[in-house]
């Protein structure tokens, strides 16, 4: 049995784990140079703050060990799903079965172009190791996106030294996980960290100088930077399987098996919509590989597979003094937030209540409780 795997990251690797150990020959085709990787990780890579050989998934003798064959530097040029057939610049060969893990791609807005070198987003080792070049004590540094990936890049940023700017769109910070007192809470951390927050704030062009880039706002302001660093999203990157003719909308279309519609080919991780959602947290990719694997192999051997059962993964993060968390709802019409005790200006409790049941939980500054709150909430979602 040999199963070709398209992607190398959480999903594809854990696919390659899985598949290996149920006896199959195994081929993972990545387009980057370096081994697999924490694509979180990133992050701490670019800022100077950890090596390479700190972010790996596994270490080369573990693919040897493993039987897998890691074929690097390989980008899948096209796939013939009914076939099996996977094409590389080094020519076509059969499977008798594929996964497609080829992950996402990062949204960069219109004024990136204009930006030239000076904008990037921080998506791949190729952008981190790029990142980390120009990192200097005192330069500017402005983040377009408030998410957690730039709250995180802005203070690893902040501890390099650098002077640091996050320009947000919308009029609060992270307002899908938290409510508008932990937003509130979010935004003081990062001020009393030294990072400048613009919230509302949208870019309308750049003008990329000899030595940094001007971003002009659209309110009439302008702001300098030597490196401004986009994260504003990723979506699916589907062009292999819409090539091939799968079926694809906002990503690859995939059933409860994370089967495609083609007997023999499944998909794991960012590139996928299921059940109309695209977009996984890492924990959610690797047990999608691993499900995909097996499911894929039951339908070679035609027995049953498992079906997929989305988890409520909660957004847990911690550097050093600071640390946010949060999962389920945010106050709506009908919801209710409640403080819990202990909660100040900067440091937040809080549960959300719905017809007397906690549907969320969010912590800006502390855990406490958190677990525990958080058990509460994915109880009552299964209920």
């Amino acid at each position: 049995m040999r199963i070709g795997i398209i992607g190398a990251g959480h999903a594809g690797v854990e696919a390659a784990r899985v598949a290996s150990e149920k006896g199959a020959s195994v081929v993972v085709f990545s387009g980057e140079q370096v081994l697999p990787y924490y694509r979180p990780r990133l992050v701490a890579l670019a800022f100077g703050q950890v090596d390479f050989s700190a972010i790996q998934i596994k270490p080369l003798s573990w693919y040897e060990q493993a039987k897998i064959e890691l074929r690097l530097n390989t980008p899948v040029l096209a796939i013939d799903p009914l076939k099996k057939q996977v094409s590389t610049a080094s020519g076509t060969e059969p499977f008798d079965g594929l996964i497609m893990a080829s992950g996402g791609v990062p949204v960069m807005p219109d004024f990136s172009r204009d930006g030239g070198e000076f904008v990037m987003p921080l998506w791949n080792i190729t952008h981190a190791l790029e990142i980390r070049k120009r990192i200097r004590k005192g330069s500017r540094l402005v983040i377009v996106g408030g998410g957690i990936l730039g709250i995180e890049a802005a203070l690893h940023a902040i501890e390099a030294g650098m002077e640091v700017c996050i320009i947000e769109l919308m009029n609060r910070l992270m307002p899908i996980q938290f409510g508008s007192r932990a937003s509130c809470a979010l935004l003081r951390r990062l001020e009393e960290k030294g990072i400048r927050v613009l919230l509302g704030s949208g870019i309308s062009g750049a003008i990329r100088k000899a030595d940094k880039v001007t971003l002009e706002l659209a309110n009439g302001e302008s702001c300098d930077a030597e490196l401004c660093l986009v994260s504003i999203g990723a979506r699916p990157d589907k062009a292999l399987a819409a090539s091939a003719k799968l079926p694809c909308e906002r990503g690859m279309i995939v059933d409860e098996f994370l089967k495609t519609p083609v007997p023999g080919c499944y998909a794991a991780g960012d590139v996928i919509q299921f059940e109309g959602i695209t977009r996984c947290s890492m924990k959610e990719s690797t047990a999608q590989g691993k499900l995909a694997a097996l499911n894929l192999i039951s339908s070679i051997e035609g027995t049953t597979g498992q079906r997929y059962v989305p988890e409520t993964i909660p957004l847990s993060f911690r550097s050093k003094d600071f640390e946010i968390y949060s999962i389920g709802e945010t106050a709506s019409p009908g919801v209710e937030e409640h403080l819990l005790d202990g909660s100040t200006e900067t440091l937040i409790r809080a549960l959300v209540i719905k017809e007397g049941v906690p549907v969320g939980v969010q912590m800006v500054g502390t855990r406490e409780g958190f677990d525990s709150y958080a058990a509460e909430v994915k109880k009552a979602r299964k209920n």
